[in-house]
């Protein structure tokens, strides 16, 4: 996996997608012709492993062996009576490649002159291990993405008249994409305290993962039949077409977040002496969405003369799964010759568009109600440990059956992302403006301005965000107006800060910043009262009571964070595209070269409030003040391609290449998922006071700019940042790619033609989706800034 930092530390895989072998194509003497051709490509990674394992082995559990007795240290403290673990380090470089095969097979068969079919099958099988990000993660934990799709195909062309003409479209289809863990058994979580300072560049603290590690992942199959049917009429100088589309979904969704269950351990101690501290399991995760696309359509194409042609269209579509019935789309266009001469065309075009109902966002927020989670976190503190050492056995998990499922298991009804009740199909508005002008000699120029303005755009807000009250300009102000009550209440629990130490009030200061949560504890007039810090820049403490004590601000106070999607978000793309191309005559001798060229550069912007459909605003729902350059938004485009054929004197081999070059697409910058603001969402960005110039890639081993250290403000809790979204700018992108393709003629009727394929050949680092987000706090920023107030 890359990472980015600041400073944009460029590195990357190599990269070596290749086709092995394809196509062949057989000729069945006029009448029926088959084609297959199958591909597989690989695309080479890597991943390191650097952590921390307990020399002496776990036998229900066994651990790989540290790489090194080097550096071996004991950890600093174990619950008692367990004794602290001896760790040593382990290191080991896991291969991570993403490999896929295609395999197409078609079959044209002429019935008669007027009616024709196509039989088409396709298989694809892929596995992705690039997403495992190695550290502190074992290879058993390693998580690759499988994607199997089959799709049987029948066109059938049918020309009823010379005026009329047929065609009827039917497809299966089916798609199984899935996370798959290559250890077995149940997750297993190891709180690793090392020794080492922090500042040590060898300090391995953190959470070491082991088993078969699904976390955050699902399956997901689909099945889909598609019937589509085009009847196209002429009638004088118009053409009519009119058209349905139906099409059946079903999508089954497997939520795998601990559905095998999952142990935490709050020491490599506990771990070998069989004891954790939590254990967490959920069943019934699956959900089934049912969908019924159907969508009609009408259009004419009118030629009133030879140099313009006028079209005009409306399409219909209507989704089952949501209720949104207005889906009309009209669309409008021409195509003017003005100057008569077949050299010269102008080209106008606009209209209305829906996107589709995406099921996997649905699932995710109407899946749960059925979901049962047993968790030894419900359990009181003081009876956790005892219940799980009475009632668990290490490493084996629980049974939806179980006793204690059925007795302490909870069913998730109080489920925490809802579908707004005006949900609807997102739309786009596009309207397209172009000339293409034959300068000759095979030579041709063109120019087009595209505008897509994009509404009713999936977004993501917190509806039980805490909610202002009056009078006051931000949460922390708030919090510093008053001391908050936190009595013990019926079953001995405080509201506010729930430990042994804390007091029967809680209260907020704004003393100066602290590298760790300060919590203070003063008794006044007989009170005992727990001091917060809202400077503090290790927040985990302050930032838990902070939310708790705007609990009663919650429309429903008795939940916390409520994700609801709604149609709320927009985007807006301008682009202007210049291109020159050289089409060849086929007037060379049969042993020559020819070769074909496509220049084309464009000028673009575009701006959204969301990259995804889940997007959440930095202040609630307030996506207007997100619109910024989106992270797929590059400035300058430039492609080239070219293809060509040798002569027969060197193979008749067949070259194509396509460069591609782009200015920088921007990155964001957050504070690493704290949510310093309490609204419930981790997305925070931080206070910047400096020149927003300043924030862009530099080269490996450049120096940090010095202006930077003094820019950054990490904000106070109950604030929120100032610093705009995706306001990096990252590096340009180069990448060059190779196509080499032979023709053999085996035989009077069949054909060979095997490809390799190059991508990126000079090896230049790719950044793609994922990548542009920066962590703060993972960075030298982080530890060089004293924040200010």
């Amino acid at each position: 996996m890359q990472e980015h930092n600041p400073g944009f530390t460029l590195g990357g895989p190599f990269a070596l997608p290749q086709s092995l072998f394809g196509p062949i194509a057989y000729d069945g003497r006029g009448r029926t012709f088959f084609f297959v051709s199958y591909e597989h490509d690989a695309l080479l990674d890597s991943a390191l492993i650097d952590a921390l394992v307990p020399v002496e082995q776990n036998n229900s559990f066994p651990l790989p062996r540290p790489t090194t007795l080097a550096g071996r240290r004991f950890e600093p403290s174990a619950t008692v009576p367990n004794a602290p673990a001896e760790l040593a380090p382990f290191v080991e470089s896991v291969s991570t490649p993403l490999r896929t095969h295609a395999f197409t097979a078609r079959l044209d068969h002429n019935y008669t002159q007027t009616h024709n079919g196509t039989f088409l099958l396709q298989l694809g099988r892929s596995k992705n291990l690039r997403q495992f990000g190695g550290g502190l993660r074992l290879a058993e934990s390693l998580l690759g993405r499988s994607r199997d799709t089959e799709a049987l195909a029948y066109t059938d062309n049918f020309v009823l008249s010379p005026r009329a003409v047929n065609q009827l479209r039917a497809q299966a289809s089916r798609l199984r994409p899935a996370f798959r863990a290559s250890g077995r058994g149940p997750v297993v979580l190891i709180n690793i305290n090392d020794p080492l300072s922090s500042d040590d560049p060898t300090d391995r603290s953190g959470t070491l993962v082991a088993g078969s590690s699904t976390s955050g992942a699902s399956d997901r199959g689909e099945t889909r039949f598609q019937l589509q049917e085009t009847l196209t009429l002429v009638r004088g100088t118009h053409t009519l077409k009119i058209g349905a589309d139906l099409q059946r979904v079903r999508s089954t969704f497997f939520d795998l977040e601990d559905a095998i269950g999952t142990y935490s351990f709050a020491s490599a101690g506990d771990f070998l002496a069989d004891t954790p501290s939590r254990f967490r399991q959920r069943f019934d995760t699956e959900s089934v969405q049912r969908n019924i696309y159907a969508g009609i359509f009408i259009q004419d194409e009118w030629h009133p003369r030879s140099t313009l042609t006028l079209t005009a269209g409306l399409r219909y579509e209507r989704e089952t799964v949501l209720r949104d019935r207005n889906n009309f789309g009209p669309r409008l266009a021409l195509a003017f010759d003005p100057f008569k001469s077949g050299k010269t065309v102008l080209r106008v075009g606009a209209g209305v568009f829906y996107g589709r109902a995406l099921l996997r966002t649905l699932d995710d927020f109407s899946l749960g109600q059925n979901t049962i989670e047993f968790d030894t976190n419900d359990l009181p503190p003081s009876e956790r440990r005892a219940f799980i050492a009475a009632n668990l056995h290490f490493p084996a998990a629980l049974t939806a059956d179980s006793p204690i499922v059925q007795t302490f298991g909870t069913r998730l009804t109080n489920f925490t992302r809802r579908l707004d009740p005006s949900i609807r199909i997102p739309e786009s508005y596009q309207f397209n403006a172009g000339i293409e002008r034959e300068l000759g000699r095979g030579f041709v120029v063109e120019a087009n301005y595209t505008f897509n303005r994009g509404i009713h755009l999936w977004r993501e807000f917190n509806a039980n965000a805490p909610r202002l009250p009056a009078g006051f300009r931000d949460f922390a102000e708030y919090l510093l107006s008053r001391d908050f009550a936190n009595f013990r209440n019926a079953s001995g629990a405080r509201p506010v800060y729930d430990t042994s130490t804390a007091g029967d009030l809680v209260r907020f200061t704004l003393s100066p910043p602290a590298p760790t949560d300060t919590i203070a504890r003063v008794v006044e007039f007989g009170v005992p009262v727990t001091v917060f810090n809202l400077n503090s820049v290790s927040s985990t403490a302050t930032l838990d009571a902070a939310l708790a004590a705007l609990q009663p601000l919650r429309p429903d106070p008795t939940r916390v964070q409520v994700e609801q999607l709604a149609p709320i978000g927009n985007s807006f793309y301008h682009g202007l595209t210049l291109e020159a191309r050289r089409r060849f005559k086929a007037s060379r001798g049969a042993d020559g070269a020819s070769v074909s060229a496509r220049a084309a550069y464009t000028l673009s912007r575009l701006i959204d409030d969301g990259v995804v459909n889940t997007s959440s605003a930095l202040r609630v729902g307030d996506f207007r003040g997100e619109r910024a350059r989106s992270l797929l938004d590059r400035r300058h485009r430039f492609v080239l391609s070219a293809t060509m054929d040798t002569p027969r004197r060197l193979g008749r081999l067949k070259l194509a290449s396509i460069l591609r070059v782009a200015s920088g697409s921007p990155f964001n910058v957050s504070l690493g998922g704290d949510d310093r603001n309490l609204d419930d969402v981790g997305n925070d960005r931080p206070v910047f006071v400096g020149d927003l110039s300043l924030i862009r890639w530099r080269r490996p081993g450049s120096a940090l700019d010095t202006r930077l250290l003094e820019a950054f403000r990490l904000p106070t809790i109950g604030r929120t940042g100032n610093l705009p979204r995706n306001a990096g700018r990252g590096p340009s992108l180069l990448t060059f790619d190779l196509n080499l393709t032979r023709e053999f003629r085996l035989s009077e009727h069949a054909r060979l033609q095997p490809t390799i394929e190059f991508d990126n050949v000079l090896n230049k680092t790719v950044y793609t989706f994922g990548a542009e987000f920066i962590n703060l706090r993972a960075n030298t920023i982080i530890k060089a800034f004293v924040p200010r107030y």
